[in-house]
């Protein structure tokens, strides 16, 4: 070693040897210290904050605890496992098309409309007498019907088989209460003034 080093070593130790006088404790220090500290109680704040603080790290271990063994033993739980989406006659989608755009559809089930159509036609089929008003002649004929707010359109084509038949009443007007015979297959057969009781839808 060199000279400055061995200086600077000797000062370093003796520095060492100083601070280590000025703070150690003397024996009887010790021992009073060691007294003291034995016969002070905790504080209750520091026994309620270890107590709290014991509580809380249970409360995280069993949450991820259960919470792992849930996801091992079981399959997620999802809005699809829990109904039926067939119970739904009409679904609405919501999306970010490719595009980029807000895009939403309504999608109506195929199999709740074949059986509303059913039942619609079983019931238009029931009819055999259908009232409305006569709103507009055209070329055809718009009738407002009294049943389910149904604008019925009678095409020229009918209209023309039906007065060769003699199925049409004449002098009907528009505004007039007209009464439709239907047959079995929901089909009108004729057309006349629906008579002196039948005013309006309802009367």
């Amino acid at each position: 070693m060199n000279k400055p080093d061995e200086q600077f070593d000797q000062k370093l130790t003796q520095h060492y040897k100083e601070r280590k006088a000025r703070t150690t404790l003397s024996a009887s220090q010790q021992k009073a210290l060691l007294n003291n500290a034995s016969h002070k109680k905790p504080s209750r704040l520091s026994f309620t904050l270890q107590l709290t603080s014991l509580a809380c790290a249970l409360g995280v271990f069993a949450f991820i605890v259960f919470d792992s063994n849930e996801g091992i033993n079981h399959a997620p739980k999802t809005v699809l496992n829990t109904i039926d989406i067939h119970n739904y006659s009409i679904i609405k989608t919501h999306e970010i098309n490719p595009s980029g755009s807000y895009t939403s559809a309504i999608t109506e089930q195929k199999h709740a409309l074949d059986t509303q159509h059913a039942n619609s036609l079983r019931l238009h089929q029931q009819r055999h007498i259908e009232y409305g008003t006569l709103v507009k002649v055209d070329n055809d004929w718009f009738i407002a019907s009294c049943n389910d707010e149904v604008l019925v359109q009678i095409k020229q084509s009918l209209l023309s088989d039906l007065k060769g038949k003699h199925a049409v009443e004449s002098n009907i007007n528009t505004g007039d209460m007209l009464a439709m015979a239907h047959n079995g297959k929901g089909q009108i057969i004729a057309l006349k003034h629906a008579g002196a009781g039948v005013r309006q839808c309802g009367a």
